[in-house]
């Protein structure tokens, strides 16, 4: 306890972390390094062979982790996993927003569907969820957001104007619960990450393809893996980062450097 009495929270043993989209990729990075530091781990995904794949890796290094099947598209099946969450371990200390779609297409071609579809999963879904977790946090006064967005929210998104603006508006969502909920002990951050190893652009090009155009283009020669932003989200959690709040913070090699 610091002499102003405000408690540097971060982490406990024993917390809560939900983790959207944790079957793969930055999720599954995420679940296995925040086991690591002691928390129980609760696996959102849509694709069960995957979130369970997770939850199977979690357990086998002696961490706790449940997977909870959920259509983040659909608010009645988000509402129906909350509940099963809560049930099941209780209240989180931190989600992490993390599950995205990217229908890729121009705007001219993009459907309304897909339009749609963008923004439920990647920016109405974090919205709900914290509107359903966000008064057990702040009951408690303590907890962690971490919402993933994407250098495309800052540069654009060339046959991604869906994705680009679902992660822009998640920055400025970031900001206003940070603004809300500072009071309340509850920090709210987004990660930015470049291009990395994960799934969404691997649909588009090959491992090679990316190795080659990172070596060419990223100042640091390479591209992102899960486990480097994992890395980052470890240090959001902690007590370390007491501080930050309302924050959108890069991790790209260099790639795009924000002001």
């Amino acid at each position: 306890m610091a002499a102003d009495g405000i408690e540097r929270d971060g982490l406990r043993e024993g917390d809560l972390v939900i983790i959207t989209g944790g079957g793969g990729g930055f999720g599954r990075a995420f679940s296995l390094r925040l086991a690591e530091m002691g928390a129980r781990v609760a696996v959102w995904d849509i694709d069960a062979a995957q979130g369970e794949e997770t939850t199977r890796q979690v357990r086998d290094k002696g961490g706790e982790a449940g997977f909870f099947r959920v259509d983040l598209a659909n608010p009645d099946s988000i509402a129906d996993c909350a509940q099963q969450t809560l049930t099941a371990f209780g209240a989180p200390y931190c989600i992490i927003n993390n599950a995205s779609v990217f229908p890729r297409g121009e705007v001219v071609d993009l459907s309304l569907g897909d339009w749609e579809w963008t923004l439920k999963v990647n920016l109405t879904a974090p919205f709900i969820l914290a509107r359903t977790f966000g008064p057990l946090m702040i009951e408690k006064g303590r907890g962690v957001v971490i919402n993933l967005a994407s250098g495309r929210a800052i540069e654009g998104a060339a046959k991604g104007a869906n994705y680009a603006c679902a992660k822009a508006a998640m920055l400025s969502l970031t900001k206003s619960l940070a603004l809300e909920w500072a009071r309340h002990g509850v920090r709210v951050n987004a990660i930015i990450p470049g291009q990395s190893l994960t799934a969404m652009p691997l649909a588009a090009t090959s491992e090679a393809e990316m190795h080659a155009q990172a070596k060419a283009r990223n100042p640091m020669g390479r591209v992102g893996y899960p486990e480097d932003v994992a890395g980052l989200a470890a240090y959001l959690v902690s007590s370390d980062a007491a501080y930050i709040t309302g924050q959108g913070i890069a991790i790209n090699g260099g790639a795009v450097m924000i002001p």
